[in-house]
């Protein structure tokens, strides 16, 4: 499925492909997903690989990468969520998206949980997606914009003009701010950075209600990413 669908599959597609009716293909899709074998993106409408499907690769000593870093950074992320006391997230680049692959909950009774590892979005879509696409090079930058312009109006008819600014602005800031733009009332503040030990760039999102996420809390919030990531140079992550 992942190289048939690189960028995920419609129900209808993956029924044709299988030569399936798409009530039956719908039953066993969801089955899947249930079980995180696959994950549903449900503002594109299209299935893809679940994280589930790497854990058991891991179990069989085929680890993957992304599930490799994931739990080499996994203190990182609640340690954040512990201090910001907000739903974070870590997502990494897959192609032209941004996966999802861990997530902590925070500590404020409001939940504002909006990404399951697995998870998928263009590049470009949500704070983190956009503080990924902003650490790439400016003509790769505009290529990968190019590619996902017609997958953007899905998410709150987002378009590529405004991509563009969010990545000007994330470059000028040195962080990505969702100020209720996907998810109506949850605002969101995603910072990419370099993996010490490693070539690989990850970015952090830190989730709260949009009435929460004011000036000074999103410095706030940024400053606890940035001193944690800071401290991430003294515990490098080390790939045997």
């Amino acid at each position: 499925m992942a190289h048939q669908f690189p960028t995920g599959g419609t129900l209808s597609r993956i029924a044709r492909e299988v030569g399936m009716n798409t009530a039956t293909a719908h039953r066993l899709l969801t089955a899947l997903t249930e079980e995180s074998l696959l994950t549903f993106d449900p503002y594109q409408k299209t299935y893809h690989i679940g994280f589930g499907l790497l854990e058991i690769a891991e179990s069989a000593q085929a680890v993957a990468p992304d599930l490799r870093l994931r739990h080499q950074l996994r203190p990182l992320l609640n340690r954040i969520s512990l201090r910001a006391e907000e739903s974070t997230y870590l997502s990494v680049r897959s192609n032209r998206d941004a996966l999802c692959i861990d997530a902590a909950e925070g500590t404020y009774p409001v939940s504002t949980n909006t990404l399951t590892p697995g998870s998928r979005r263009p590049l470009g879509i949500g704070a983190g997606g956009v503080a990924l696409l902003a650490r790439l090079p400016e003509a790769e930058t505009q290529a990968v914009i190019r590619r996902n312009s017609n997958r953007f109006e899905r998410y709150a008819g987002i378009t590529a003009a405004e991509v563009e600014q969010a990545v000007t602005t994330c470059r000028l800031r040195g962080y990505a701010f969702n100020q209720g733009r996907i998810v109506p009332e949850i605002a969101a503040v995603g910072l990419a950075f370099q993996v010490p030990g490693t070539h690989q760039v990850a970015a952090v999102t830190v989730a709260s209600i949009l009435s929460r996420m004011h000036d000074q809390r999103r410095d706030e919030v940024i400053a606890i990413i940035r001193d944690e990531i800071s401290r991430l140079a003294d515990r490098p992550v080390l790939f045997e």
